[in-house]
C-alpha cells in the first residue's frame, strides 16, 4: 500500500474544497473552487486527475460520498452543480449514475468498521479528540469569506487527521488482510468489495442452489439422548418458515438452557462463582459442520482445502492465514445474506441446529460423568469437577468424553483452564488464569485497552470506561470503588460519555431548546459546574434522556485533555452509583468471591 493519499471534501453552494495529506498528516495538495466559469490557474480541479493517478486514496465513508464527488469535480462541474449532487448523496441517494473510473483506487476506513457504523465525529470523540463542529454553515447561499475558508480548511484538515489514525488502527486487522484476499481472488472489480463479498466469490462464481429442507443426518436427528422434543419441533418449523426466530428454554443439567437460531446458550442456575474451571471449545465449529454436511456442494472441497492450507501456514504466513480465516468464517454469515452468492437460509439453519445438537450432547456426557456445567455458549462449554475421586472417573473422565465426542461428531475440541470463573449470566463473565483476567460481555468488555493490539472501543462505544475498570477491579482484586475512581482522575477520557441521537430523532437539543452538535462529549459534574442538560428530541418534539447520563452535566467538545480542574468539577458520586447498581446484578456468588480474597 504505497503512495497513500488521505483526503476529505467540503461542499458549499458556491465553494468546494478537497485536501490531500500523506500518512504523516502533512498537507500535500489542496484544491478550492469558486463559482466561476473558469477555474483559477494552478488551482483548478482539472489538475486532480494527474495528481492522484497511481495513488491510493483513503477516506472515511468515501465509497458513498467523497469518491463520487471527486469524480464530478474532475469532470469540471461548477460548485453549484456539485452541491446538487452533494445534497442527493447526503439524503441517501446512491447516485449510481456517477461511474468510478477503472484507474481510480481508494480505500474506505468506514468499510466493515462495525455494526454501529459510527460517524467520524463519534470515533474522534471516543479517541478523546476535539469534536467541535465547524461554525461555517453548509447552508450559506453566497461565496465564503476568506475567514470562513480558513475555518473550513482547518475543519476538513482535522477530519483527515482522524482518518489517518483510524487507518493505522485498521491497517493490519482489515486492510492488509483484505489485500491478501484480493490476491486470492484476482479480479480488479473486487477492489471496492468488502471482505465478506470477496470471500463468497473466492468459493463460487454463481449462486449456491437453495435447499428446500433441513439436511440433518438421520443418525443424528432425534438420536441425541435427553434433547427435548420441543426443541426438535421448533427447529422443524424452520422448514416452512426459514425466517423463523423462535426459541425454547428448559432447565436441564442444572442449567437454564436456551435453544435458538443463534446457537445453544446456558448458565448454571445454582452458582455464580467457581474455581478450577475447564473450558472445551469446538475449534472452527461452523466451518467444520459446513464441511461435514457438504453444505457448499461443489465448493465444499475448495473450502476444505482452504481450511487445511490455513492450518499449514498459520504460524508461517500470518497475513495469508488471517485472510483464509475470513473466508472460512464468513461462509456461515453469508448463508443468511440475501445479497450473497452463498445465500441458503435452510442450510444456515441446518448448520446452527447441528451445532446445538453436538454441543448439547457434549454437555449431557459431562453432566452424567458428575461434572458441574457452568456456561454453555454456542461453540463451547465451561465446567468443573465435583469430585475428582468419584468412581465415575475410572471410565468417564472428561478427557475420555472429549475424545469419544470428537469421534462421534467429527469435530475437534480445544481446552482452556481457569483458576476462577465469576459469572453474571451466560453472556457476562470474568475468568482469571495465572493472574490474567479474561472478560466477556457488555458490562466488562471495555476493561482491557491496548490500541496497538487492536483492543479498544473506538469504533463502538467508549463511554465511561472507568465504570467497567472499577467493576472488574473490585470483583477480581477487591479494590475499593472509590480508590479506582480517585486514582484515575488524571485520565478524564475514562469518565466521558459520547452522545449521539439516532436517525429516528430530530436531533440533540439543550433544555432551552437550542440545537447542539450532532455528537457531543459530556461529563458528570457537580451541580455548580454544570451547564444545560442535553436531550435527544423526537420528531414530535418530545425530549428523551440519554440512558445512564447524569442530571448535572458539562458539555465539553474540545480535546478531552484540555479540560481544566477535572478532579475538582467531576461528580464521582454519579459513577459510584452506577458501578454499585451493576455490582448488584452480579449476584451473591460474586460477592462471595469478593469476601474470600
Amino acid at each position: 500500500m504505497e503512495d497513500l493519499l488521505f483526503y476529505d471534501i467540503e461542499c458549499f453552494l458556491h465553494d468546494t474544497l478537497v485536501i490531500f495529506k500523506n500518512i504523516n498528516n502533512e498537507v500535500v495538495r489542496s484544491f478550492w473552487s469558486e463559482d466561476n466559469e473558469k477555474f483559477e490557474d494552478g488551482n483548478g480541479f482539472e489538475q486532480i486527475e494527474p495528481f492522484i493517478k497511481n495513488k491510493t486514496l483513503v477516506g472515511y465513508n468515501n465509497y458513498y460520498y467523497d469518491d463520487k464527488m471527486l469524480v464530478l469535480m474532475m469532470r469540471g462541474l461548477k460548485p453549484t452543480d456539485l452541491h446538487k449532487f452533494n445534497d442527493r448523496l447526503i439524503a441517501g441517494d446512491k447516485c449510481s449514475d456517477i461511474k468510478i473510473p477503472a484507474w481510480f483506487k481508494s480505500l474506505d476506513c468506514m468499510q466493515q468498521i462495525g455494526v454501529a457504523h459510527p460517524s467520524l465525529k463519534q470515533i474522534e470523540g471516543n479517541m478523546g479528540m476535539s469534536i467541535v463542529e465547524s461554525e461555517v454553515s453548509f447552508t450559506i447561499d453566497r461565496p465564503l469569506t476568506e475567514e470562513e475558508k480558513q475555518e473550513t480548511f482547518k475543519y476538513c484538515s482535522y477530519d483527515i487527521q482522524a482518518t489517518i489514525e483510524i487507518f493505522k488502527l485498521r491497517k493490519h486487522s482489515y486492510f492488509d488482510t483484505k489485500e491478501s484476499l484480493l490476491k486470492l481472488y484476482d479480479n480488479s472489480k473486487a477492489a471496492r468489495w468488502n471482505t465478506t463479498t470477496i470471500s463468497a466469490n473466492i468459493l463460487l462464481d454463481s449462486p449456491l442452489p437453495k435447499w428446500n429442507r433441513l439436511q440433518i443426518p438421520e443418525d443424528k436427528w432425534k438420536h441425541v439422548d435427553e434433547l427435548p422434543t420441543p426443541a426438535y419441533e421448533m427447529w422443524k418449523y424452520a422448514e416452512s418458515d426459514p425466517t423463523y426466530k423462535g426459541t425454547y428454554s428448559e432447565e436441564i443439567f442444572d442449567c437454564d438452557i436456551k435453544f435458538a437460531f443463534g446457537g445453544l446458550h446456558g448458565e448454571n442456575v445454582n452458582e455464580h462463582w467457581f474455581e478450577d474451571v475447564k473450558l472445551l471449545d469446538v475449534a472452527s465449529m461452523y466451518p467444520s459442520i459446513i464441511i461435514n454436511l457438504n453444505v457448499l456442494g461443489r465448493a465444499t472441497n475448495v473450502y476444505q482445502s482452504l481450511k487445511e492450507e490455513r492450518l499449514k501456514i498459520k504460524h508461517v504466513d500470518k497475513q495469508k492465514s488471517d485472510a483464509l480465516k475470513i473466508v472460512l468464517n464468513s461462509v456461515y454469515g453469508n448463508l443468511k445474506n440475501q445479497y450473497s452468492l452463498l445465500f441458503n437460509p435452510l442450510a444456515s439453519a441446518t448448520v446452527c441446529i447441528y451445532g446445538q445438537m453436538a454441543l448439547f450432547d457434549l454437555c449431557r456426557r459431562l453432566y452424567h460423568a458428575d461434572y458441574t456445567l457452568i456456561n454453555i455458549n454456542t461453540d463451547g462449554v465451561a465446567f468443573k469437577d465435583n469430585d475428582p475421586n468419584s468412581p465415575l472417573r475410572n471410565f468417564m473422565d472428561y478427557e475420555i468424553i472429549w475424545k469419544q465426542w470428537e469421534q462421534d461428531w467429527n469435530m475437534t475440541l480445544e481446552l482452556d483452564e481457569f483458576d476462577t470463573w465469576i459469572q453474571k449470566d451466560v453472556n457476562n463473565y470474568i475468568a482469571i488464569k495465572d493472574g490474567k483476567v479474561k472478560v466477556k460481555g457488555a458490562e466488562t468488555n471495555k476493561y482491557h485497552f491496548n490500541p496497538d493490539k487492536g483492543i479498544h472501543n473506538y469504533f463502538a462505544n467508549n463511554d465511561a470506561r472507568i465504570i467497567q475498570i472499577a467493576l472488574v477491579e473490585h470483583i477480581v482484586n477487591g479494590t475499593d470503588i472509590i480508590d479506582t475512581l480517585m486514582n484515575n482522575l488524571d485520565k478524564p477520557i475514562l469518565y466521558q460519555y459520547i452522545l449521539k441521537a439516532g436517525g429516528t430523532y430530530k436531533g440533540v437539543f439543550d433544555e432551552d431548546g437550542n440545537r447542539m452538535n450532532n455528537v457531543n462529549r459530556i461529563f458528570a459534574v457537580k451541580q455548580k459546574y454544570a451547564g444545560k442538560k442535553i436531550y435527544k428530541v423526537r420528531e414530535d418534539g418530545g425530549y428523551c434522556n440519554f440512558p445512564d447520563t447524569p442530571d448535572y452535566m458539562l458539555v465539553w467538545n474540545e480535546h478531552v485533555d484540555d479540560i481544566e480542574d477535572f478532579e475538582k468539577i467531576v461528580d464521582l458520586n454519579h459513577y459510584y452509583q452506577i458501578i454499585n447498581k451493576k455490582l448488584k446484578h452480579w449476584q451473591k456468588g460474586v460477592m462471595d468471591y469478593v469476601h474470600r480474597i
